[in-house]
């Protein structure tokens, strides 16, 4: 499978004029790319790739892990970047090396490509981001197996609520619940906004108790094998109101309408329309504040973007979101959100949990 990947890369390098390209993956920066292109999950690595060579390199606590994850034995990092990468690119003068700039820093951008010889460092993020977009059948199982646990952890939450539980309490057995049915971590900080709180789209769990007649927003995900999974349901506590009722049914309908007319060749702006006229012409459309999704895979936000500005066509293999909301400032939120792969004749819907309203 890697070797697979590094040589499509070499293929869009000669297309791009590209003689290397070079991933600096420090802290993390860069760790679903090194990831893709090499199996390695930590956190510090240098990839360099050539037309007929790849350099691996990571640091004395990696060895190990490194070798046993991309079955090569590593170069060792032991001086400053700029001495390690002045000794493994050795290329004519003027050469092009492709980079991921939107991952380096302008520190090392500055202080250390820049002083690297006579070559042409090419900003080229976009070949590597469109590679990581249409995701090949395993990729699609990874994601449907950190969809799955997240749902599994989900129910396991609802099981044990109570009135008067904190959004914190609830995110906190909710990312429990993923580890134990088998995420190696949850794939963002975990929203838990009730009541007003479900106003703000990002609402962080917080100290606030959950109670009677409120919505509940819980958008969460988890992270397995490298891959992640991005669900929103929006559950309701004995008590609401019809207001309630009919904003939460507006949403679903929006969202289901989205859902059902994925398929590939179409522009990801008309999908968003799609969803936002059925909520405009509810009188809703100002409260629907954000794009209708995003590309979900190795990151939870990658390309392809599925909003109102994006000229991206849609393609089989890609995996999106599709999350419509209305969000009422100091009254209340509602956000359905499922993870659809667009297919060669249509779409398949990765997420499954209950869409019907739940009231607890």
């Amino acid at each position: 499978m890697f070797e697979k990947r590094i040589n499509d890369l070499r293929e869009k390098m000669e297309l791009n004029g590209l003689e290397a390209f070079l991933v600096v993956n420090i802290e993390s920066s860069s760790k679903p790319t090194s990831y893709y292109l090499t199996g390695f999950t930590g956190s510090f690595s240098i990839v360099y790739i050539t037309k007929d060579d790849v350099v691996f390199m990571t640091d004395g606590r990696y060895t190990e892990q490194a070798e046993k994850q991309t079955g090569v034995k590593p170069l060792l990092f032991k001086k400053k970047l700029l001495d390690e990468l002045t000794n493994i690119i050795k290329l004519p003068k003027g050469a092009k090396i492709g980079f991921e700039s939107n991952t380096i820093s302008s520190n090392i951008y500055l202080n250390t490509l820049m002083k690297i010889g006579d070559y042409e460092f090419i900003p080229s993020e976009k070949i590597i981001l469109e590679m990581r977009r249409i995701k090949s059948s395993e990729e699609v199982e990874f994601i449907k197996n950190a969809a799955i646990i997240a749902e599994k952890a989900l129910q396991e939450t609802l099981d044990s609520f109570y009135i008067g539980m904190t959004e914190k309490e609830f995110a906190a057995k909710l990312e429990y619940n993923m580890k134990i049915f088998g995420a190696d971590n949850y794939a963002f900080d975990t929203i838990v906004a009730s009541g007003p709180r479900g106003a703000l789209p990002h609402g962080i769990a917080s100290d606030k108790k959950i109670g009677s007649g409120e919505f509940i927003v819980i958008d969460f995900g988890a992270y397995a094998n490298g891959y992640n999974s991005d669900i929103t349901r929006t559950i309701a506590t004995e008590g609401i109101s019809d207001k309630h009722k009919q904003i939460y049914e507006i949403v679903l309908k929006a969202q289901k309408a989205a859902v059902e007319a994925v398929k590939p060749g179409m522009k990801y702006s008309d999908l968003d329309k799609i969803a936002r006229d059925i909520i405009s012409e509810a009188g809703y459309g100002e409260y629907f504040s954000h794009g209708l999704g995003h590309g979900l895979g190795l990151e939870v936000h990658e390309s392809p973007r599925v909003s109102y500005m994006s000229e991206e066509i849609s393609q089989p293999g890609d995996i999106i979101t599709i999350e419509p909301g209305i969000y009422l400032p100091g009254d209340l939120g509602v956000r359905i959100e499922d993870d659809v792969l667009v297919t060669e004749n249509g779409y398949e819907l990765i997420t499954s949990f209950d869409k019907s309203l739940i009231i607890l």
